[in-house]
């Protein structure tokens, strides 16, 4: 079951008509459909304070239970992507702001940008339940020594990713076999930013320096243009990168105040 046409009702874009709802999908529907809103919010395809289609429209339109899109709404307005009000409606209340974490992608891709050499080196490759967990310290080479900089972990399943536990993944880039065989193009990452204490591990991976209180660790989803999951993410930087954070406000928010 598919949106139709790619302009509504007003001659503007539709920001749901490339969404499809697969009723024979082993995730249920209104799962489906809460994914699918969801993802256009976060990326600004409705502005704050923007009534999106009512439940009405959306039964109608994906010829589905009045129940199910209920179950999708009550997603968003448990996760604060919207609020409900009597007599207007369903309207987005999340206010569309994009982060720019500089260090993080791909890794590979980055270095190679700035002219500088990646080194990577496998510290475990194992398969855990159908899905490969890939740990790699990541860093960059000169003048035969290596500066560690991160420690990644990746989280692949093999019935997503068939054959992918047979790659070399301190020779070849993980995005770039995610993108030439798999057919799967990373666009956007949601991930917590914690502080994890020191272990063995990492103080092995980042050499001997004074320990910090802790090491900045970021966790979460990476995800295609769709909204679906590439890869589930952990990476662990060295104390030694500096962060930095570029944010857009989008359209129609407030100014900062002075």
């Amino acid at each position: 079951m598919a949106g139709s046409g790619d302009l509504d009702a007003a001659g503007g874009k539709d920001p749901l008509s490339s969404v499809a709802l697969d009723p024979y999908s082993g995730e249920q529907l209104y799962r489906q459909l809460y994914r699918s809103l969801r993802n256009a919010i976060l990326t600004g395809a409705w502005d704050e304070g923007e009534i999106i289609p009512s439940e009405n429209e959306l039964r109608d339109r994906f010829a589905i239970a009045r129940t199910t899109v209920r179950n999708a709404m009550a997603l968003l307005v448990r996760e604060g992507l919207v609020r409900q009000e009597r007599g207007k409606g369903t309207m987005v209340s999340h206010r569309p702001v994009s982060h720019s974490v500089w260090n993080f992608g791909s890794f590979t891709d980055l270095a190679r940008a700035s002219g500088q050499r990646p080194v990577t080196r496998v510290i475990e490759h194992r398969i855990e339940d159908g899905v490969l967990v890939l740990v790699r310290a990541r860093g960059l080479g000169g003048l035969g020594q290596v500066e560690w900089l991160n420690l990644d972990t990746s989280w692949l399943p093999l019935d997503q990713y068939p054959g992918i536990d047979g790659y070399d993944f301190a020779a070849q880039s993980l995005y770039a076999v995610l993108r030439s065989k798999y057919g799967r193009h990373p666009a956007r990452s949601e991930l917590l930013l914690t502080v994890i204490p020191p272990t063995d591990q990492l103080r092995d991976v980042f050499g001997q320096m004074p320990d910090p209180s802790g090491y900045l660790c970021a966790t979460g989803d990476v995800l295609d243009p769709g909204g679906n999951r590439v890869e589930r993410t952990s990476i662990v930087y060295s104390p030694k990168v500096e962060m930095k954070f570029a944010t857009r406000w989008g359209h129609g928010t407030a100014e900062p105040a002075a």
